[in-house]
């Protein structure tokens, strides 16, 4: 049984009711941590122009999946990704998306790189890119127009991030000194919010200290306390995580 037809039994069997900053090519450090690959609509497109074998996850919810969805995708919600790991193909790229994605494409695709699957890619600016730059997109019930549907009300926030190395140590860092924190090339990635640091490293929303959806607004080394506000899951999230230390305002002999 292939992955598709193995998705798709386990979906009707009732367990799915499922543009961040690119680097330049300059940069040539790595993420500390594996994170997904963002591509764009017009890759992808090429791709399937190529001929190329592509398996699409909608990780929104089943009625979000039912009003639009790229053709042939397969509903899988973001919070049940993980557990269906060993169904995904090694062989073939493995393309998630959301609505923009923002958070859920992000959060199932590095869940899976953390699982070791490197085959698996972030579809950038998601379905409403993909809609938007000429591609068709299907609907489930016949007779009805496909359309993306909007954000669900209410829709449940479970993220689930493996757990960060205990510490006692805290650490008093200058501005400067947080820099270092980046999240890049084996470094741990830190943010400051109103004086105190947080170990974000392990979130699959933090990868390559860029967090996403920030847009590159929220980077690993900075103090968060000016745009905190613009996060839509704002200080609650931040705070989930473990403080390793404090702002400083002087450099410590």
């Amino acid at each position: 049984m292939n992955v598709r037809t193995g998705l798709t039994v386990l979906l009707a069997a009732g367990l799915c009711a499922l543009s961040a900053t690119r680097l330049t090519a300059e940069e040539s450090s790595q993420p500390t941590l594996p994170k997904a690959t963002y591509v764009s609509p017009q890759t992808v497109k090429a791709w399937l122009a190529e001929g190329r074998d592509l398996l699409f996850i909608d990780v929104r919810q089943p009625k979000e999946y039912a009003a639009g969805h790229i053709e042939d995708a397969i509903n899988l919600p973001y919070d049940q990704v993980e557990a269906q790991t060993d169904e995904f193909p090694r062989d073939v790229p493995v393309i998630l998306y959301c609505i923009h994605s923002s958070w859920r494409g992000p959060y199932a695709a590095n869940a899976l790189a953390d699982r070791g699957v490197t085959n698996v890619y972030i579809l950038e600016g998601g379905i409403v890119a993909w809609k938007a730059g000429g591609q068709t997109i299907r609907v489930s019930q016949a007779g009805r127009r496909p359309r993306v549907a909007p954000y669900p009300k209410g829709l449940r926030i479970a993220l689930k991030h493996p757990e960060a190395a205990p510490t006692d140590q805290k650490l008093l860092l200058t501005l400067d000194e947080l820099q270092q924190f980046d999240g890049r090339d084996g470094r741990s990635a830190y943010v400051a919010l109103k004086g105190k640091i947080y170990d974000v490293t392990q979130s699959r929303l933090w990868r390559g200290g860029v967090h996403d959806p920030s847009h590159g607004l929220a980077m690993a080394g900075r103090d968060l306390t000016s745009i905190i506000d613009k996060s839509p899951h704002g200080v609650k999230e931040l705070k989930k995580f473990p403080v390793v230390g404090r702002l400083v305002t002087e450099e410590r002999e």
